[in-house]
């Protein structure tokens, strides 16, 4: 196969994922804006689990084919662009106001995770107890933003301020048929990016996981840019900071703890050495400030961009 011919299959890969994150987004978003959640908590939950929803495709698409490292290169490569590249290129645009509690519980956990992985795979290694461990983190969190769910639920009923959108047949079945739709082009696109990945990364003579943390990686967190960027533009910003801080937990508990399912996942040395903590350290960045001032400004958002510009040095 010719490399233009891998070039353009592995673009086809990418705009499938964006087509498909895009239905899956606008279905995950509606059923959001029925239960009259607020924008952080929404985007920390419905819409953060359907922009990873290519990422896991992705990496367990990689770890079925015995390319761990395809796996956790590209789930970490996600967590370094959404913060670097995503958060700090719309709040450069707009900058956010943070809900202050909702906003310190999610960042707290976001770094509990990361510090946790950062031990998990100092052996060199995602084995069975890993997995488990990592999938219990996908649980806790669930729970967590169920209780707040419910607990912004009573508030509100209780201020008689609770909205409930009145859902029609016609409409619950096309944002139904929207949301598979979406998760099968996805599936079919991160095969494609996937295959024809490896195929670069042996073309260009480079390993198969920094493809993965740098074009794969970019490539599947298109749909949290997409998102971030829109939300920004309708005036959420909450939603986009809310989205972002999910996705990472996700990306390092769902993603990594489901494809270490399909075998044991071996983790390269730079990962261990350069790539995780480069990922902590932002996530550091994009928390320690923004609990102080609740908020993230144009320097903030520049440090943080400038910092994902030098990761990409670092790793070419």
């Amino acid at each position: 196969m010719s490399i233009i011919i891998t070039c353009l299959l592995f673009i086809l890969g990418l705009i499938l994922i964006i087509k498909g994150g895009d239905w899956f987004i606008d279905a995950a978003s509606w059923i959001a804006k029925t239960t009259g959640m607020p924008e952080v908590l929404i985007g920390a939950t419905i819409v953060s689990l359907g922009t990873t929803f290519p990422e896991l495709m992705v990496s367990t698409t990689a770890s079925i084919q015995g390319h761990g490292e395809m796996a956790i290169g590209n789930a970490i490569g996600s967590t370094i662009c959404n913060i670097g590249l995503i958060l700090g290129f719309c709040n450069i645009i707009s900058p956010s106001k943070i809900n202050s509690r909702i906003y310190t519980i999610k960042s707290f956990m976001m770094l509990c995770y990361a510090a946790v992985l950062m031990v998990m795979v100092l052996d060199g290694k995602i084995g069975k107890v890993d997995t488990i461990l990592l999938l219990v983190g996908v649980i806790i969190y669930i729970l967590v933003n169920y209780l707040e769910v419910n607990i912004k639920k009573t508030t509100l009923k209780r201020r008689g301020t609770y909205k409930h959108e009145k859902i029609s047949l016609k409409e619950g079945c096309f944002n139904g048929l929207k949301f598979i739709a979406g998760a099968c082009v996805i599936v079919v696109g991160a095969r494609l990016l996937v295959d024809h990945g490896i195929v670069i990364a042996s073309l260009l003579k480079v390993p198969q996981f920094i493809i993965s943390l740098t074009l794969i990686a970019l490539g599947t967190s298109l749909p949290e840019l997409v998102t971030s960027v829109t939300a920004l533009l309708k005036g959420y910003r909450n939603l986009a900071v809310g989205n972002i801080i999910g996705a990472n937990i996700l990306n390092m508990t769902m993603v990594i703890g489901v494809s270490s399912i399909f075998g044991e996942i071996t983790v390269p040395n730079q990962i261990i050495r350069l790539d995780l903590p480069f990922s902590l350290m932002l996530m550091v960045v994009l928390t320690y400030p923004s609990i102080i001032t609740w908020k993230i400004n144009r320097i903030h958002a520049s440090i943080l961009l400038f910092l994902y510009i030098l990761y990409i040095f670092l790793v070419f």
